[in-house]
């Protein structure tokens, strides 16, 4: 029905194409006269549309200029076909076990964060509501939000966290096949809500809408909301004016990255009261692919014997673990699975085919580690993530070319996972 398509144009131009794709053209057009339309819809479309298109108060009208009435046949519907049950599960994200605040190392940059976030993990919340961490990746924003959830489940608090990517999936699902009220209870009857990457929201006018109300009933219900974000609320892009403002009610808490490996490795120590002597650092650096994790056996088997006097006695101590990485060979499949999981993407957006900035930098990078750590020829690269060798090197120089120019954001990322491997 020409008037039906002229009204999904001028909806595009008012909410959106995101919004209109995703709400409205998923609506079945069943039938219609010359001043009736009848649609099909789930009864969450039907709410959608009532909510959000009839305020507009945009015309509707026929061919002579009358008003056309739109009719609506949902799942209660007799001219509905009674579809099978929809099942979709609305979960939290896993949380990442070594992601706790003893395992956190604050810098002296970085003790507001971390006083804040030792007050949300005793259940003490804060006058202030949302707490937004910002800042570079590989500056902990998604350690601290994650050993903050861990200590609130803990205390058999109900914490709901998730990235935005998965926020943004719920709502799509929820949408597709009407689970109206599971999406809102699993987001409204809780204690907490936590999400990660709100700066994914950009362009997402349909998931923006959702997080609005969610949002909105959180905070009038006195529920915490802890957020991250890739900088300021102020500074977020292509994001609803009215949902940054929501997101300066409470406190933008920056979180900066240490000027060197060995500043997280000592600050880490000092917080265990691990005597770390010259030369320690560099030795764990050198021979762990998860230098804190060295750190912490080392803690470990001190307590047991004795303090840590220098690097061969280190080496002694760490004899053990030292033997463990050796028969733990690294792989193409770990390195981009880690990779994945600092860009809070899957493996297979790192070696599928999208040319998207998204995916295009962590696949570089992940060429670049599989080439330093392995040694990987460039054509097999090349079939690894299905390029011709001459892009493989193209990519590998461009990050190594970043790396030595502390280009951000390359520089940053390779730091961050430098202590990953």
């Amino acid at each position: 029905m020409k008037a039906w398509e002229e009204l999904l144009k001028e909806l595009e131009k008012r909410i959106g194409s995101e919004a209109v794709a995703t709400w409205l053209k998923p609506i079945i057009l069943h039938r219609f006269d010359a001043a009736n339309i009848h649609l099909k819809a789930t009864p969450f479309q039907k709410a959608w549309f009532e909510e959000h298109v009839l305020p507009l108060k945009i015309s509707f009208l026929n061919n002579n200029q009358r008003p056309i009435r739109i009719h609506w046949e949902t799942e209660a519907g007799k001219s509905m076909e009674k579809p099978a049950t929809p099942s979709m599960q609305i979960l939290s994200d896993p949380l990442d076990p070594e992601f706790t605040l003893d395992t956190f190392s604050p810098l002296a940059s970085n003790q507001m964060g971390y006083r804040m976030a030792e007050e949300l993990s005793q259940g003490a919340f804060p006058t202030f509501n949302p707490v937004v961490y910002f800042g570079p990746s590989g500056a902990g924003k998604t350690h601290l939000l994650t050993a903050i959830a861990h200590a609130l489940k803990a205390q058999n608090k109900k914490v709901f966290s998730v990235k935005m990517e998965t926020f943004t999936d719920h709502v799509v699902g929820a949408i597709r096949l009407g689970l109206t009220k599971e999406f809102r209870k699993a987001y409204r009857e809780i204690d907490v809500l936590i999400v990660d990457d709100i700066q994914e929201l950009a362009r997402k006018s349909a998931t923006q809408e959702e997080f609005f109300h969610t949002f909105n009933t959180l905070h009038t219900l006195g529920k915490q909301i802890v957020l991250s974000s890739n900088c300021t609320p102020a500074q977020l892009q292509e994001i609803e004016p009215r949902l940054i403002s929501r997101f300066e009610w409470g406190i933008a808490i920056p979180l900066a990255l240490p000027n060197s490996f060995t500043s997280i490795l000592e600050e880490k120590a000092r917080r265990l009261r691990l005597e770390m002597p010259d030369g320690l650092s560099d030795f764990l650096l050198q021979r762990f692919r998860s230098p804190k994790a060295a750190v912490n056996a080392l803690h470990a088997l001190a307590i047991r014997t004795e303090q840590v006097q220098s690097c061969e006695q280190a080496q002694r101590l760490l004899q053990d673990l030292l033997i463990k990485e050796g028969t733990e060979a690294l792989t193409h499949e770990k390195i981009i699975q880690r990779i994945a999981n600092h860009f809070g993407i899957r493996p297979e957006d790192i070696t599928g085919k999208s040319q998207t900035r998204e995916f295009a930098q962590p696949r570089q990078i992940a060429m670049y580690f599989c080439r330093k750590l392995l040694d990987t020829p460039f054509q097999a690269l090349g079939r690894l993530f299905g390029r011709d060798h001459s892009t493989v090197i193209s990519s590998i120089r461009q990050v190594e070319k970043a790396v030595s120019a502390k280009e951000q954001p390359y520089a940053e990322a390779v730091a961050s996972l430098s202590l990953a491997f």
